[in-house]
């Protein structure tokens, strides 16, 4: 009887109305506009893809193990997307010779009988911008572009001979036809030619 009483009295006390409709008030006010400002929360920002320049040497992004062409190149990485194996379909069992600049960046190659290529990168996107190959008189430089998500679209050439005193500047659009599931080419179409690749990854 005594707990009754003292609720009745309670809920029917002018005061306690008062003061429950104040506390009411400040609570409703207080919860919205907490809840409008936690409404307003930012979206998590996605993970950031793993490149590193010797991927970048490949076209690659993502924990990539090797990378193979249907030609007979192929590069293997570490987990830590260092390069530790590279063959071209030139070098057979010879080992390709690397060159690299002060910040670890691959600018030079020699396979033998394919002869040297020189590359440049955009290195605060760690792209491969540049690359350029150069046998005795006649020199190639393709220049590559890429779409903002870091595909090739278009090979930009420089062909020169310097013995028949000619040269030649022309471009070739590129059509990635397959990505696998983390996003990179696995077929590309350039004019008439067509590349496959395979890749691997670690788990």
């Amino acid at each position: 009887m005594t707990c009754l009483l003292l609720f009745f009295v309670a809920s029917c006390s002018p005061k306690a109305n008062e003061t429950e409709n104040a506390d009411e008030i400040a609570v409703a006010d207080t919860v919205g506009n907490d809840s409008i400002a936690a409404v307003s929360v930012a979206e998590p920002e996605p993970e950031p893809v793993f490149i590193t320049p010797d991927l970048a040497f490949m076209e690659v992004h993502g924990h990539v193990k090797s990378v193979e062409y249907a030609g007979g190149r192929k590069a293997v990485f570490d987990e830590k997307g260092n390069l530790v194996d590279y063959a071209t379909e030139y070098s057979g069992e010879n080992k390709v010779m690397i060159g690299r600049d002060d910040d670890g960046y691959i600018i030079s190659t020699y396979d033998g009988p394919g002869g040297s290529e020189s590359f440049d990168y955009d290195k605060e996107n760690v792209r491969l911008v540049l690359t350029a190959a150069g046998d005795g008189a006649y020199y190639s430089e393709c220049h590559i572009e890429y779409d903002a998500e870091g595909n090739v679209v278009r090979y930009n050439f420089v062909d020169e001979d310097m013995a028949e005193e000619t040269k030649d500047e022309w471009s070739m659009d590129v059509e990635i036809v397959s990505k696998d599931e983390q996003g990179n080419w696995t077929e590309l179409k350039t004019g008439d030619a067509t590349v496959k690749r395979n890749i691997i990854y670690y788990k």
